[in-house]
């Protein structure tokens, strides 16, 4: 009895183990992604996680409805389409209008990367539709 016990003990406990890793391993965010949920007239956008990472130091200023969110949080990462396709209030920007004051990528996106080109000139943030939706 106390063999299959300790098998089941074991057999729990490396479960629990390999759960655990997948799941800091589910949520490691992607190099790139593709940004695609609310396309509509232009192409979807070829996003490079990584690099953004490396500009914008805290998750929580994309991730805005995720204040706790770290690199290393096991916390399940929400796309932005999950609160913008469908707003449930009607001052949530919606990502399928087209307006740069009414989109919210082009709120948080283009407006830092503006913010970004004000602040250094040099700067290759794209700031043009074109540079973020290329012609297919």
């Amino acid at each position: 009895m106390r063999k299959v016990t300790a098998t089941l003990g074991l057999f729990a406990m490396a479960t629990l183990s390999a759960s655990l890793v997948l799941a800091v391993a589910a949520n490691k965010a992607p190099d790139a992604t593709k940004i695609d949920d609310c396309v509509a007239k232009r192409s979807a956008v070829a996003f490079s996680h990584a690099e953004h990472v490396k500009l914008v130091p805290e998750c929580k200023t994309c991730h805005h409805d995720q204040p706790n969110l770290t690199a290393t949080s096991t916390e399940e990462v929400k796309p932005c389409g999950a609160c913008h396709t469908a707003p449930e209030k009607p001052e949530t920007p919606k990502c399928s209008e087209m307006a740069m004051a009414k989109n919210p990528y082009h709120i948080n996106c283009v407006g830092c990367h503006k913010a970004e080109v004000a602040k250094n000139a040099a700067s290759k943030a794209p700031t043009k539709c074109d540079a973020c939706h290329p012609k297919a």
